[in-house]
């Protein structure tokens, strides 16, 4: 009897174990919400994302775009629904510059996700319409003022235009926030505004060209454009924004592991790596502690550069500062 019950015991504990480690399997769509306009960086990264991952999983992706406040109404959506793993949050840097610039509740928009996975990174560039005669230079020399157009204010492209301006001495400049990256490549293009940062893909298909590029090494897609060394500046190339994605604090562990998985096996596809090598990106699959702690790190960093701006208060800077550490 009592070697019985043992048995009994051990196919109970061998069940309850294979239960609680058995691989999380979708049985709705997975939304993937973006807070950028089809065509941005990460709408295209993300659609691209959803396309190849559907040679390793049978899940229904499904991308969608809630656009606004610097992306805070898709995070307050996101924030919204259930913590199933059926929603998750395509988000960049500039989201987070975002509710930094607008002194927004951390513990909610940022510290309320978890960061499970970084898919990306993708260099900063300054550019100018395709017909203008400007340099690099011209701009640094400019005392007058002139007006940098960007995506948002406060998001990762403005704090990054703020970076370049200490560095090159620009004074009086004035960064205009427009709706979206694209609107506000075209503005550049329409002379709305002298010059933009950008990534070096923004070039393809619009009248623009790079002043510079922030990258250490030559990019094989644009091996002519100069980059900070060459003019002058070598501490500014190794500028670049990543992409990755978020959930809802209390998304189940096993839904996290999977994803994870899936963005591997996606970022070590040959399509996936050849389509973003030819936009000067370069992919990785950065999971959720280097994730978080590079996270932490571009809070601290950036909070400061705000704070200098005066786009935030020094005891908002410093909580900031403290929560990351």
């Amino acid at each position: 009897m009592k070697k019985l019950s043992l048995v009994l015991v051990l196919i109970l504990l061998c069940g309850m174990f294979t239960v609680a480690n058995a691989e999380w399997k979708p049985e709705a769509p997975i939304t993937i919400m973006n807070y950028v306009k089809s065509g941005g960086g990460m709408d295209v990264a993300t659609r691209k994302f959803s396309e190849i991952a559907a040679k390793y999983t049978d899940a229904t992706i499904v991308v969608d775009n809630k656009t606004g406040a610097g992306g805070l109404i898709a995070a307050e959506y996101v924030l919204g629904q259930p913590a199933d793993g059926y929603t998750v949050f395509a988000t960049t840097i500039s989201y987070v510059d975002s509710v930094l610039w607008g002194s927004e509740d951390i513990d909610e928009y940022i510290f309320g996700f978890e960061w499970i996975d970084n898919i990306m990174a993708d260099p900063y560039a300054i550019m100018v319409a395709k017909d203008s005669n400007v340099t690099l230079s011209d701009l640094a020399a400019d005392k007058d003022g002139q007006i940098w157009c960007g995506p948002s204010a406060g998001g990762a492209k403005h704090i990054v235009a703020l970076q370049f301006w200490s560095k090159l001495g620009i004074e009086n400049a004035t960064f205009v926030p427009y709706t979206s990256g694209p609107d506000a490549l075209l503005a550049v293009m329409q002379g709305q505004g002298v010059a933009t940062v950008g990534n070096p893909g923004d070039v393809e298909g619009r009248d623009l060209k790079h002043l510079v590029i922030a990258t250490k090494e030559k990019l094989a897609t644009y091996p002519d454009a100069a980059n900070f060394a060459d003019l002058g500046y070598p501490e500014l190339d190794n500028l670049s924004m990543w992409r990755g994605y978020a959930v809802k604090k209390g998304t189940p562990a096993e839904f996290i592991t999977w994803w994870q998985d899936l963005c591997q096996k996606v970022t070590e596809d040959p399509e996936w790596i050849d389509f973003f090598a030819k936009k000067s990106i370069v992919v990785s699959n950065e999971t959720t502690e280097d994730f978080t702690a590079r996270l932490k790190q571009d809070m601290i960093d950036h909070v400061a550069i705000m704070l200098q701006a005066e786009g935030v208060d020094a005891d908002y800077a410093k909580a900031v500062t403290d929560a990351c550490k």
